[in-house]
């Protein structure tokens, strides 16, 4: 079967009609080449898309720290034709302080204004579905933060699939302010803000993540549960979904969000020929 399939070579990585293949080009459009992927001609399931996701994060040799949510909106999920949120995950290592700088990687980066859950202890394996009262009694913190995504294919026409194989678009999570050490009713319905540089903010507010936030932090608890047979672990982060929708950054940006009007983070975007003369 690997025999006949017919390659395709696009910017240096060969993509042909198996899991195989496409796992290792999104690998290579994961390191330091940054070499976009050709979508391939058969698109894996949806098991087999988390497969890929889940082996590509075993690569790093680094425990999952940040548990990133998307397609939590009414309009994405129909965009891309599903009725439940998307799973992705990092390491340590791609968690940013705020006020940080960090490079501009490839050509397309978008960002998202996102409120952040902050485990302080395992979560019980359960024989029932958990509950909100499950995650308010583990959580240690709620913070803000600016979740930095793109895409590792060439084109944006993407199949669910291809979107969870490419780990959701995640690249990184900027941490921002903490907002309290526990969940507080005011967090479900509370307004965001993104601004790029002296524009304009974009406007959003958390409840355009499942209508509430913290039910997406349950809903993930229960997907890990039963998809996975895994459980949210102390210390571990949860970027719950954007309240503001993507807009897309560039080198020299400077990008910052708000929520209910206080300052809560802020990243800057230096050119990636930069990252270049500093090797």
């Amino acid at each position: 079967m690997h025999d006949n399939a017919k390659d395709v070579q696009t910017e240096g990585i060969m993509v042909q009609d198996n899991n195989l293949d496409l796992e290792r080009a999104l690998l290579a459009a994961t390191g330091e080449r940054r070499m976009s992927t050709p979508l391939p001609r058969q698109f894996p399931s949806i098991d087999e898309a988390y497969a890929i996701q889940r082996r590509i994060h075993a690569r790093t040799g680094q425990p999952i720290m940040v548990w990133k949510l998307g397609l939590t909106g009414k309009a994405p999920q129909d965009a891309f034709g599903t009725a439940e949120p998307t799973v992705g995950r990092l390491p340590a290592s791609a968690i940013f302080s705020d006020r940080s700088q960090i490079f501009a990687v490839v050509p397309e980066i978008y960002a998202e204004a996102e409120l952040v859950f902050e485990m302080g202890s395992d979560l019980p394996m359960l024989d029932r579905p958990y509950t909100r009262a499950d995650i308010c009694a583990a959580l240690k913190g709620i913070y803000t933060g600016i979740e930095i995504v793109f895409s590792r294919f060439a084109d944006d026409h993407q199949s669910l699939p291809l979107l969870i194989a490419d780990n959701v678009n995640a690249y990184g999570l900027v941490l921002g302010g903490k907002l309290s050490s526990q969940w507080e009713d005011r967090f479900a319905d509370m307004p965001a803000k993104l601004s790029r540089n002296d524009e304009a903010p974009v406007e959003g507010s958390t409840a355009r993540v499942l209508g509430n936030p913290l039910d997406a932090v349950v809903w993930l608890a229960n997907w890990l549960r039963e998809n996975e047979n895994d459980n949210l672990k102390k210390e571990q982060l949860i970027a719950s979904g954007t309240t503001t929708g993507a807009t897309e950054i560039f080198a020299g940006d400077t990008i910052s969000v708000s929520f209910d009007g206080a300052p809560a983070a802020r990243i800057s975007l230096i050119p990636s020929d930069e990252k270049d003369q500093s090797l």
